[in-house]
């Protein structure tokens, strides 16, 4: 028989999420303007750190929806299905929303209000969660800090 899941008041987590995707804090500094994307339900038992969405996450609304999101499906072994299935995965990027481009080029890094704001209080929601996983360099840094290493076979090891 399946154990019973905990589960906090959903309302209280609609209401966060409502809460998320309705933020503007920092809108004058998006390109693109706010879209914050989340994903999250209490059942969950894999939580996805990632760094922020990219143009196509933006433009959809739909987390990891783009060539990363391919990758990291197929590095899991996780079929589309069940990555979006609210139920098993939990998704919750550094950065909510698409942060723009470096002047330089590349993908600026997510903006740094986002993760203080909201990942403690929906992380809060997601008691169910066996694993957590930090995808970039931005969530490791922000979650591991200097426990980090430079050496991702290393931090694997470490954090078993």
């Amino acid at each position: 028989m399946p154990r019973q899941l905990d589960r906090p008041d959903t309302n209280t987590l609609d209401s966060l999420l409502g809460e998320i995707r309705a933020c503007r804090h920092c809108a004058a500094h998006l390109p693109l303007g706010p879209r914050p994307v989340a994903v999250a339900n209490p059942a969950a038992r894999l939580l996805i750190i990632g760094q922020a969405p990219g143009t196509r996450v933006h433009e959809t609304g739909i987390p990891w929806n783009d060539k990363s999101g391919d990758r990291l499906r197929e590095w899991l072994d996780i079929d589309k299905p069940t990555f979006y299935d609210p139920e098993k995965v939990a998704i919750m990027p550094m950065g909510f929303c698409y942060p723009g481009v470096l002047a330089s080029g590349g993908d600026a890094p997510p903006r740094a209000e986002c993760a203080p704001l909201w990942h403690e209080r929906l992380r809060a929601h997601l008691p169910n969660v066996a694993l957590t996983l930090l995808a970039g360099m931005y969530a490791q840094a922000y979650y591991l800090g200097k426990a980090r290493k430079k050496n991702p076979d290393r931090d694997r090891r470490n954090l078993a």
